[in-house]
């Protein structure tokens, strides 16, 4: 699987698709629409496009879905900026992008524990529960994403060829178990692990929407099982099947176009 990830990466990268006008930002919109479809949004691709190109909105969907479109793909800008300086993995880094994704769909949450603003990307105060699983009490938060973010700057320069998505898988799969913030956990989890790809100026990471029960799968057997390697090799085969899917489009371009009366 990994062998065949390395194949397909070099004749992904000798397509020379990142020269391509715009290309960069349609993989970004096209991330953004399964990352938020993933969260259940109901914006479809082109929906999804002509909001952030053109802040046409899709009629009849909910205010709320448009609003949750256009902070993640700014909150993928912001990351984009700052990944020119390399800069470091931090918990204000992360609260900071946890904000952005939560900046128009969030707000002030009141907890036995006191309160905390989800669109200011604070960490909660209240312990979480969803689809079965309990997520770390809330006074462990700070700790475990100290953890997180030494461990991850201690890779992030060193690292190298598979070892790059392996890495981005790692804060992903840690970072969304954690459960930091009152919403958008997924998001921002998403948004983390393509930081460490485009620290890296490496391909971004696409996770495709219909194949959102296999994401759930991959995490929740990653935890019972303890085993790491389960959700990387689940991420490498998402990656596999983004380059096979841009290989055989730039592919069908040379079939030619001819018109028609």
């Amino acid at each position: 699987m990994w062998g065949e990830l390395e194949k397909l990466r070099a004749k992904y990268l000798k397509l020379g698709l990142s020269n391509a006008i715009d290309y960069e930002k349609f993989s970004m919109i096209s991330i953004v629409y399964n990352s938020t479809k993933i969260e259940g949004c109901s914006l479809t691709e082109n929906d999804t496009k002509l909001l952030i190109e053109n802040d046409i909105t899709a009629k009849g969907k909910p205010l709320t879905d448009h609003m949750m479109v256009k902070d993640h793909f700014a909150a993928f800008l912001f990351l984009k900026e700052i990944s020119k300086n390399k800069e470091k993995v931090s918990i204000e880094l992360i609260k900071q992008v946890a904000g952005l994704v939560m900046k128009n769909t969030g707000g002030i949450v009141n907890s036995i524990s006191g309160s905390f603003d989800t669109s200011l990307g604070e960490i909660r105060k209240a312990q979480v529960y969803v689809d079965r699983k309990y997520f770390p009490d809330f006074t462990k938060v700070e700790k475990l994403l100290r953890q997180l973010t030494e461990n991850t700057n201690q890779r992030i320069d060193t690292v190298s060829g598979n070892d790059i998505l392996k890495l981005s898988a790692d804060i992903h799969y840690n970072l969304v178990n954690i459960h930091p913030f009152g919403d958008g956990n997924g998001r921002t989890s998403r948004l983390l692990m393509n930081y460490v790809q485009m620290y890296h100026q490496e391909p971004l990471i696409k996770i495709f929407t219909e194949d959102r029960a296999e994401y759930i799968d991959a995490l929740n057997e990653t935890e019972e099982k303890e085993d790491i390697s389960i959700f990387r090799n689940f991420i490498c085969t998402q990656q596999i099947k983004f380059y096979k899917s841009e290989i055989e489009k730039f592919n069908r371009k040379d079939k030619g176009f001819h018109l028609m009366f």
